[in-house]
């Protein structure tokens, strides 16, 4: 008996030791974000955010789950990692930095460049990938490709983001920042 209430209270004692420990989640404030309706009920967030922990503060762009398979067909069974691309400081440095990423779908077809990002778990890491993107064209529709490296031969870690739906978010973005023109 003695066993069992001894117990009892080291598993009251050790609950309660972590019940005064802030969420393991740091708190993400979304600014803007847009949803990309896809096939087969298959949707992306694309979401501009910043970390409300960070100091100092330090703006990122979501680009949502990232499929597998090759550079035309990909299987989206992922829902927990998310390809993060960090855009500045600022405000001002988020929007100069997507204005530099929607430039790139006027690129020719096949045109890849690289950026630092992040693929993590619900919230960007310190871990800094090179991502490469790829200017993609589909019947009427330009695309860019957001892609990881991987080991195996042909296989592709990636997503795939309009020039529509990526200007969309860039708009949020723009009237977010007329409507908060005294945040840094």
């Amino acid at each position: 008996m003695k066993k069992i209430i001894t117990t009892l209270i080291l598993a009251c004692i050790t609950f309660f030791a972590f019940a005064q420990n802030p969420s393991p989640l740091r708190p993400r404030m979304e600014i803007a974000d847009y949803e990309v309706e896809g096939e087969a009920a298959i949707d992306t967030k694309l979401e501009v955010f910043y970390m409300n922990d960070e100091s100092p503060r330090m703006y990122y762009l979501s680009l949502g789950n990232l499929g597998v398979g090759t550079d035309i067909v990909q299987i989206n069974f992922d829902p927990i990692f998310e390809l993060f691309i960090p855009l500045g400081a600022t405000l001002d440095e988020a929007i100069a930095k997507m204005e530099e990423i929607k430039d790139f779908y006027n690129q020719p077809r096949l045109a890849t460049t690289k950026l630092d990002g992040s693929f993590a778990l619900a919230y960007p890491s310190d871990d800094l990938v090179s991502i490469t993107v790829t200017r993609r064209q589909l019947v009427f529709t330009k695309v860019l490709e957001f892609s990881l490296p991987t080991d195996s031969e042909g296989i592709v870690r990636a997503t795939h983001i309009s020039k529509s739906d990526f200007s969309g978010l860039l708009t949020v973005l723009k009237f977010y920042r007329r409507l908060h023109s005294d945040e840094p």
